[in-house]
């Protein structure tokens, strides 16, 4: 993922200005940057020494890799596919790809800075109708419990299974045990995140007597919250705030993932931080199986809705800095 690579396959000329062409319709194309450089050192292996895109080409590049998704290999054939259409702009009799899914997923919903704001007052402002231990405990809970996922672009179902003795909010750590693909990491929690999580923690305790290995018991204790209810209690909130009537899409607690994502990119953008070199401890962070899935993930975001062109930023009171050096 060098930012420098010099492109030398014999379509190296059609690459480059197929990047040019893009960076002056105002995609950052970074993502399909990375995958064209994948694909010129391909031809080069492979020593294909004629500049046109053939059937024979297309089958052999889009041979699934090992431990490659289907969303990863989708991408690969798009750029392809891109680059084909180019080609056969400029009178070149080019095969295009087709028949295959490059977005199988749903985009999406990236948050914007407003409706951040909005969402998280009617988290803070939530009073349980019923004045009882349980629920106003619960109550509590979800202040902290929707500010890690979001500050920390956590899953919904790692929040929720987080137990006490996998958070450190002295030195702002937390394990992340058998998430997606089986895999422990560590993720770096922000100040703001621990003074409050540490306040929670001590009401827990103190005020309503909670002995628990959960950082977020549900209503009984000893169990985790189900993801059906933070869904639900995601969109109480949401319905509440002034954006949910004028939105034609509905997020979901999921879009609080999506949404660190992007503010992350702004901010290394607003830097002038690459995000090729970059784009690897984001990965790692996130807990993707491999860089490229979050290149995927970049690529939806970035053709759909181009927020990351927006210097989009956010108070520290709600996003503080969350990635920090894993060393």
């Amino acid at each position: 993922m060098d930012d420098n690579y010099e492109f030398k396959s014999c379509f190296a000329v059609y690459i480059n200005q197929l990047i040019s062409k893009k960076h002056n319709e105002g995609f950052l194309y970074d993502t399909s940057k990375y995958i064209l450089t994948r694909f010129d050192r391909f031809c080069l292996e492979k020593e294909i020494s004629e500049a046109v895109v053939t059937k024979e080409l297309v089958s052999n590049w889009g041979i699934k890799r090992e431990q490659e998704s289907k969303s990863t290999l989708g991408s690969r054939l798009s750029v392809l596919r891109q680059l084909s259409l180019y080609m056969c702009s400029l009178g070149i009799d080019c095969y295009i790809p087709s028949g295959f899914t490059a977005k199988s997923h749903t985009l999406a919903y990236v948050l914007t800075e407003d409706e951040i704001k909005a969402f998280f007052n009617q988290v803070d402002s939530n009073v349980s109708k019923i004045n009882a231990d349980r629920f106003n405990r619960l109550v509590m809970e979800y202040k902290v419990l929707f500010r890690m996922i979001f500050c920390c672009g956590l899953r919904v179902s790692e929040a929720r299974k987080l137990s006490m003795s996998d958070v450190d909010f002295s030195n702002g750590k937390a394990i992340i045990r058998q998430s997606k693909g089986r895999k422990d990491r560590i993720v770096f929690l922000p100040k703001d995140l621990c003074v409050i999580s540490q306040e929670y923690l001590l009401l827990l305790g103190k005020r309503y007597g909670i002995k628990s290995e959960l950082l977020f018991p549900a209503a009984d204790p000893q169990k985790a919250f189900q993801v059906a209810s933070i869904n639900k209690k995601f969109h109480d909130f949401w319905d509440r705030t002034i954006y949910s009537e004028k939105s034609a899409k509905v997020p979901t607690v999921h879009s609080l993932r999506h949404s660190f994502v992007v503010i992350r990119m702004n901010k290394w953008m607003e830097n002038d931080i690459g995000l090729n070199g970059m784009l690897p401890y984001l990965s790692k962070y996130l807990g993707h199986t491999s860089v490229e899935d979050t290149f995927y993930y970049y690529h939806q975001i970035e053709s759909a809705f181009r927020i990351v062109r927006m210097k989009d930023t956010t108070s520290n009171a709600i996003i503080p800095e969350v990635i920090r050096d894993e060393t």
